[in-house]
């Protein structure tokens, strides 16, 4: 199995020059990535978060959202996109996954020996889930029956590889952590969790925690480069 995959392209019409952050760069961006995907004849794509942003005019959210979704869905390949935070300044679950035709985490994706676990952390402590434009950052976990449903997805023999926007990694940055990280990790351990991939943290991050990498790629929006890669599950 060949996943393409980036992250954080925040696609607006805005542009941040003290981040270096140039979002409306990330249609050119993604457009180069998909038919890079396309050649290799990856079989989906998956965007690990916040593909959107504000725009200048807040009422150009929508029509955003729908350009996008439009060019990354020309390329005829399976795509997901996990919600990140920034989506969330302007869209509820059922709008989002509306316009982009993907469906909303948690869920998982299962092949004859592997296990695609795709996570949503976009959760305040204590369990209650982000509202649109209500949104803090910083705060974010993943509840109860998600971290129940992840103990029994776990027990399966086939290698896993969960998806997160937020980081599970305690090495990055903690304002980007999931609050209950440490709870999360340990439930990956021991089990036959190869990666966790992981989006959020724009500077990327590539880290080895026993015998489970932790990989971040960095943000699509951040400077000239465009980072994309292929996941190949051999």
């Amino acid at each position: 199995m060949k996943i393409g995959l980036f992250t954080d392209p925040h696609y607006s019409d805005k542009i941040i020059p003290s981040d270096n952050r140039h979002h409306s760069r990330s249609y050119d961006k993604i457009s180069e990535a998909m038919s890079y995907f396309k050649d290799e004849n990856v079989d989906l794509v998956v965007c690990l978060g916040d593909l959107t942003d504000d725009c200048i005019d807040i009422n150009n959210n929508k029509e955003a959202l729908e350009k996008i979704s439009d060019l990354i869905n020309s390329f005829g390949i399976k795509f997901y996109s996990l919600m990140g935070n920034h989506d969330y300044l302007s869209f509820t679950k059922e709008e989002f996954n509306e316009y982009t035709n993907g469906a909303y985490p948690p869920f998982s994706i299962e092949t004859e020996k592997s296990m695609l676990v795709f996570l949503d952390c976009n959760y305040e402590v204590g369990g209650k889930p982000y509202q649109k434009r209500n949104v803090d950052w910083i705060n974010t976990f993943l509840p109860k029956d998600q971290l129940d449903n992840l103990k029994e997805k776990l027990k399966t023999t086939k290698d896993v590889y969960v998806f997160s926007h937020q980081n599970i990694d305690p090495t990055i940055e903690q304002n980007h952590v999931v609050k209950n990280a440490k709870e999360i990790r340990d439930i990956l351990n021991n089990t036959n969790t190869k990666m966790v991939i992981q989006g959020h943290f724009h500077a990327g991050k590539d880290t080895l925690i026993g015998k489970i990498r932790y990989y971040t790629l960095a943000a699509m929006c951040d400077g000239e480069n465009n980072p994309y890669e292929i996941l190949e599950i051999l």
